[in-house]
C-alpha cells in the first residue's frame, strides 16, 4: 500500500444483496459508521452529518450497481483534498468479499492516516453486525 491509496478487503457471512442493503440503509449506516445520507443513484450527494446537524464530509455517487458496486467522491468539509472511495462486492460459496478502495490522496496527507485507521473499523462493525446482529463501539463513532 502506497501512501495514496487505501486498499481494504473483509469476508462477511452474508449475500451480496443483503450487505448492499446494509451499506446502503441509514439505519446500520448509523450503527456501523456515522449519519450518511444518500440515495445511492449516479450523480445524487452523498454527506455524513454529525448528531448536531453540522455537515462532516460530502461526495457524489460516482456508481451504483446493486448489488456489487458503489462509488463516490469523499471531501472532509474545510479540506481541499478530494478522494474517491469504492465498495466491490465479490460473492463466494458463503460468503462475500467486500473490497474498499479509497484513493487520490495528497502524498503525506493526514487525512490518509486518519482513513486508514477508520475502514478496519467501520468494515469490522459492519461485518459483526450482519453476523450477530451487534454493532462494534469505537470512541470516534459515539
Amino acid at each position: 500500500m502506497d501512501d495514496t491509496t487505501i486498499n481494504y478487503v473483509i469476508y462477511i457471512a452474508t449475500t451480496p444483496e443483503n450487505l448492499w442493503d446494509t451499506l446502503t440503509n441509514l439505519e446500520a449506516l448509523k450503527k456501523n459508521w456515522g449519519i450518511i445520507e444518500s440515495q445511492w443513484t449516479v450523480g445524487s450527494p452523498v454527506t455524513e452529518v454529525s448528531e448536531a446537524g453540522r455537515v462532516l464530509w460530502k461526495g457524489e455517487v460516482l456508481q451504483s450497481e446493486p448489488p456489487r458496486l458503489l462509488s463516490f467522491t469523499f471531501q472532509v468539509i474545510g479540506d481541499v483534498e478530494a478522494t474517491q472511495v469504492k465498495f466491490e462486492l465479490s460473492p463466494r460459496e458463503s460468503f462475500v468479499g467486500l473490497t474498499v478502495t479509497q484513493l487520490g490522496f495528497q502524498p503525506n496527507s493526514k487525512l490518509f492516516q486518519a482513513c486508514a485507521r477508520a475502514w478496519p473499523e467501520i468494515m469490522s462493525s459492519f461485518k459483526t453486525y450482519i453476523e450477530t446482529g451487534r454493532s462494534l463501539r469505537f470512541g470516534w463513532k459515539h
